[in-house]
């Protein structure tokens, strides 16, 4: 419900992906480029889930945030997440 280009800031702390993996969609993504100015961050937790069954969730999530229209910044290890700016 949020209207076009609102934001210059977000933080995006999903819950884990197998209890909502909406949250980690293509649609999802587009709709966080919607409502973010250009030039907004973003920073996206993305935890260490995965790892155990040899996926990196972290990746997978910075190739949506392209495909969204960010341009992925850093992924601190001590962080477990994503910057990115749009």
């Amino acid at each position: 419900d949020f209207g076009s280009s609102m934001f210059d800031f977000a933080i995006h702390d999903p819950p884990r992906f197998s209890h909502a993996p909406e949250l980690y969609s293509q649609a999802f993504y587009a709709e966080l480029s919607r409502v973010c100015r250009k030039g907004a961050r973003i920073f996206h937790y993305t935890g260490s889930v995965g790892r155990s069954k040899g996926r990196d969730i972290g990746k997978e999530v910075e190739r949506r945030l392209e495909r969204a229209g960010f341009r992925v910044e850093s992924r601190p290890a001590r962080l477990q997440g994503v910057f990115a700016r749009k």
